[in-house]
């Protein structure tokens, strides 16, 4: 059976995403794993805590993470295994952990929400992950509902598509999702159509033949707005960005647009490594 990470800070956006995974598990009858990671203090107050504040701290953690669990057990009609799993440390070092697991189908999370704190510590938990998490990853916007995943958009420099695209990965998607393909290559005013791009678009469309997916072109100078036209002009129910380096923040198109992409999604987003 197939595993869903969760991770959760039980924000109202974390919730929003732990919703949308137990529709998508049921989907691709999937169990999931409520994580949910208590930091370690950063530096020592000068004032020392009680001593089993923390141990009350990660108690109370538990019993939040039993609720989310009963919560979403319900939504799921109990057909859908749940696990939870409370830890103290680091973030990063929990997501690292992660890699471990076999037969993960993504990570699902949520990205920030309308407060300044909030989008700081959700927004580097989903950047965090994304370039941490060898498996797929899928950012959630805050407040978005599960509507079946009918068509989904692939945003794709075509460049080196042999080397970048995980065809397999991508294959693999479709087998739990009767839906249609759309690939988006944004060009820049002006931009002549290089037969670079022709000759990368033909190997996609060869490579995802069972898939027929559709390749469009667009032009816009604002790749973020060119993509965000693509995905509501479609009416996208998912749309998978393709990092090409591990450093996930300077990676795709660039620094800017990935980062907004991932904080600010409009649907939901998948990270797939290749």
């Amino acid at each position: 059976m197939k595993t869903i990470i969760v991770p959760t800070d039980f924000s109202a956006a974390a919730t929003d995403a732990a919703h949308y995974a137990i529709a998508v598990a049921q989907q691709v009858q999937a169990r999931i794993v409520l994580l949910h990671v208590l930091p370690l203090p950063l530096i020592v107050p000068e004032v020392p805590l009680p001593p089993d504040s923390y141990e009350l701290a990660l108690t109370d953690a538990g019993h939040t993470l039993k609720e989310l669990k009963e919560e979403l057990e319900n939504r799921g009609n109990n057909q859908v295994p749940i696990t939870c799993k409370t830890v103290t440390g680091s973030f990063v070092e929990e997501i690292r952990k992660c890699n471990n697991e076999p037969d993960v189908f993504a990570m699902i999370m949520g990205t920030s929400g309308a407060g300044a704190a909030e989008a700081f510590f959700l927004g580097s938990f989903s950047l965090t992950a994304a370039e941490n998490l060898e498996h797929p990853v899928i950012v959630v916007p805050p407040g978005y509902s599960y509507k079946g995943i009918h068509k989904i958009g692939l945003a794709c420099d075509m460049i080196n598509v042999a080397e970048t695209v995980p065809f397999g990965s991508i294959r693999a998607l479709f087998d739990h999702f009767d839906a249609r393909l759309e690939i988006l290559y944004v060009s820049g005013p002006g931009e002549r159509m290089y037969p670079q791009v022709l000759t990368e678009s033909k190997f996609i469309q060869n490579n995802l033949a069972a898939l027929r997916p559709e390749i469009r072109i667009t032009t816009n100078d604002n790749i973020r707005e060119g993509l965000m036209h693509f995905v509501q002009q479609q009416q996208l129910d998912l749309l998978l960005l393709l990092p090409k380096e591990r450093n996930f923040v300077e990676s795709l198109f660039h620094r800017s647009v990935t980062k907004k992409m991932v904080l600010h999604p409009e649907v939901p987003v998948m990270i797939l490594h290749a």
